[in-house]
C-alpha cells in the first residue's frame, strides 16, 4: 500500500478527512452559476469602492464558513460582493463544476470518524439536492464535458472505488449508479477524457499508486505507469492528447506528462532541488500552459509551465503564499487564494486577487467575504 498523504480539503473543525492513498490535494464540489443565486439573496455590504471586475466572465466561487459550517459562496462582479449558496445543515463543499445545471458539491455531515457522512449534491440556489452514494468519503468527483456524467472516488462498498453517476432514461433525477472498479487497494482520481469515453485514475491494486486507463461506461482497465513509485492525479489536457501526473519516481513529487497510452514519459520541468515538491496541476483553458504549485516548507508558489518550450515562469511575488487558483474561462487572468506572510513567515487570512496569467499583475484585490475561505473556482 503507499504511503498516505494528508488532503487539503479541510471539513469541521472537529473533523478533518485524510486520504489513504498517495495523492495530491483532493478536489471537492463546486457552486452554481450567477443565475442559481434566490431572488432576496442580499449582497455583503461594504464601505470600500467596488473593485473594476468589468473584464471578469464566468463566475468565481468559494467554499466559505459561515455561522459554523461551510457554504458555496459567489462573487457578485458588479458590486464586488458575496453570495452565499445552499441551505440547510450540512457542509458544502464546491468541486468547480456544473451537473444538470446545477452547482456540484459534497455536503458533509457529522463531527466525529463514526458519524462523519459525505454525498454528492446539485446546489440551486437555497436548494440542496444530494445524490449518489453516502459514505465516510466521497472525493474527487468529475463531470462529462457535457455536463451529464459524474464520475467519483468513494468508500461506500470498500477502501475507496470508482462510480459512474448518470440521470435515469426519463431524465431528471439522478437514478443510474454504476461501480466501476472492485479492487480492495483502492482505486483514485478519476478524469474523465475531453470526449467522455476514457476514464484515466490511479489504483494502488498492484502495491504502490500507478495510473490506469478504461473505458468511461466500465470495462477492463489498461496499466499505464510501472515505476515501483507512486503516479497519482491524472489530468486530460483539453484537446486530449496528453496527460499530465504527479509522481515521486525521482524523489520529490513532481510534474511529468505521458501520451494516453502510457508513453513517451517524460518530467515536465527540469526542477532538481530535493526540497522542492510540485503539485496542483491545472491545465489552461486552450490546453498550451500548466499552472502548478512549488512548495518548500508552507510556503507555495504559482508556477506557469509553456508546454511546447518548456519554459517555467514564477507568478506569485515574494511576501506571500498562494495555496489556490483556477484559470479564468478565456485563459487570460487567473483567480488566486492569496495569504500575506509575516517576517517570522506565518500567514495572514486568504484572500482572493485577480492576476494576469501572462505576468501576474494585479488586476483586483477582492474585499473579504467574511469567514475561513479555501477551494476557489473559477466556472465558465
Amino acid at each position: 500500500m503507499s504511503r498516505a498523504f494528508v488532503t487539503l480539503l479541510a471539513l469541521t473543525a472537529a473533523s478533518t478527512v485524510s486520504a489513504a492513498c498517495k495523492r495530491s490535494a483532493e478536489r471537492k464540489v463546486a457552486p452554481g452559476p450567477a443565475s442559481d443565486a434566490p431572488d432576496d439573496a442580499a449582497v455583503d455590504a461594504r464601505s470600500e469602492p467596488a473593485p473594476d471586475l468589468s473584464f471578469v466572465r464566468g463566475t468565481i466561487y468559494i467554499a466559505e464558513e459561515r455561522a459554523g459550517r461551510v457554504q458555496p459562496v459567489r462573487l457578485d462582479a458588479a458590486t464586488g460582493g458575496w453570495i452565499a449558496h445552499g441551505g440547510g445543515p450540512a457542509n458544502l463543499f464546491p468541486s468547480g463544476q456544473m451537473f444538470l445545471g446545477g452547482l456540484l458539491v459534497i455536503a458533509t455531515e457529522g463531527e466525529s470518524e463514526g458519524d462523519h457522512v459525505e454525498q454528492l449534491a446539485i446546489v440551486r440556489g437555497d436548494a440542496v439536492e444530494r445524490f449518489g452514494p453516502r459514505a465516510g468519503a466521497v472525493r474527487n468527483p468529475i463531470v462529462s464535458a457535457d455536463g451529464h456524467v459524474v464520475v467519483v472516488e468513494t468508500s461506500e462498498h470498500g477502501f475507496r472505488d470508482l462510480y459512474r453517476i448518470a440521470p435515469g432514461a426519463a431524465g431528471g433525477r439522478v437514478v443510474a449508479v454504476t461501480r466501476l472498479t472492485d479492487n480492495r487497494e483502492g482505486n483514485f482520481d478519476p478524469a474523465l477524457s475531453p470526449d467522455g469515453t476514457v476514464l484515466a485514475f490511479s489504483s494502488s491494486r498492484d502495491g504502490d499508486a500507478e495510473l490506469y486507463r478504461a473505458p468511461s461506461g466500465g470495462g477492463a482497465a489498461t496499466r499505464l505507469t510501472a515505476f515501483h513509485k507512486d503516479d497519482w492525479s491524472p489530468l486530460w489536457s483539453p484537446a486530449g492528447d496528453t496527460l499530465a501526473f504527479l509522481s515521486d519516481r525521482e524523489g520529490p513529487p513532481r510534474l511529468f506528462l505521458m501520451a494516453p497510452d502510457g508513453t513517451a514519459q517524460r518530467r515536465a520541468t527540469t526542477e532538481t532541488d530535493p526540497d522542492v515538491v510540485e503539485d496542483l496541476p491545472r491545465w489552461s483553458p486552450a490546453g498550451g500552459a500548466l499552472l502548478f504549485t512549488r512548495s518548500a516548507g508552507a510556503i507555495l508558489v504559482l508556477h506557469v509551465l509553456d508546454v511546447p518550450t518548456g519554459k517555467v515562469r514564477k507568478l506569485t511575488p515574494e511576501g506571500v503564499t498562494d495555496t489556490d487558483a483556477a484559470w479564468s474561462p478565456d485563459g487570460v487572468y487567473l483567480a488566486v487564494l492569496r495569504r500575506a506572510l509575516s517576517p517570522a513567515q506565518t500567514v495572514a487570512a486568504a484572500e482572493v486577487t485577480l492576476v494576469r496569467a501572462a505576468d501576474g499583475a494585479v488586476m483586483a484585490q477582492l474585499p473579504r467575504s467574511g469567514g475561513d475561505v479555501r477551494l476557489l473556482r473559477w466556472i465558465p
